[in-house]
């Protein structure tokens, strides 16, 4: 990853660190990435909700894990950012797992 993905992925995770996306629901957490994201000047594309397996989950509340695709700006790069869902005193929390990116 070259250092401008490093420091754009660098300033996404902080915003993830700083304001923890938590919700009463798995489905309100794609939300709540999704405006985080936003905020970083990405574009959300496709989410995904996988199971324990990372294979597509029956439905959000069965679901471990959640894969973001984005779009930064004009870059024709698809970003990817993957979370762990953690499940704690009736509340669910997005857990930062990595980033890459897919160079075209």
């Amino acid at each position: 990853m070259s250092a401008e993905i490093s420091l754009l992925h660098g300033r996404v995770k902080e915003a993830f660190d700083k304001e923890p996306c938590v919700a009463d629901s798995p489905g309100q957490l794609g939300d709540c990435a999704k405006s985080r994201l936003a905020s970083a000047g990405f574009e959300a594309r496709e989410l995904a909700y996988l199971d324990a397996n990372v294979d597509p989950a029956d439905s959000p509340e069965r679901a471990r894990f959640l894969r973001i695709e984005a779009k930064y700006g004009e870059s024709p790069d698809k970003h990817i950012f993957t979370f762990a869902i953690l499940k704690s005193a009736g509340k669910y929390k997005l857990l930062w797992l990595q980033s890459a990116v897919a160079t075209k």
